[in-house]
């Protein structure tokens, strides 16, 4: 007999994520850039976004947020 319990978490392991790219995602208010910044709601939830995707890391997420920054920016 086979322990189907341990070959079903084994393949669990064992599954790739479908996806770790994030989509662009245009920011949520009507005026992207204020005073030539995005909001900071707007790079709030494009690091959120950014972090997850990024398997959710331990640390302070400052890479995440400067990274959403700039892509704002540009979007704007």
């Amino acid at each position: 007999m086979t322990n189907t319990t341990a070959t079903h978490k084994n393949k669990r392991a064992t599954a790739k994520p479908i996806s770790k790219s994030v989509p662009a995602v245009l920011p949520t208010s009507t005026n992207p850039l204020r005073n030539g910044k995005p909001s900071e709601e707007d790079i709030r939830l494009r690091a959120y976004q950014k972090w997850e995707a990024a398997g959710r890391p331990g640390g302070d997420g400052m890479r995440f947020w400067l990274q959403a920054e700039q892509e704002l920016l540009q979007v704007g």
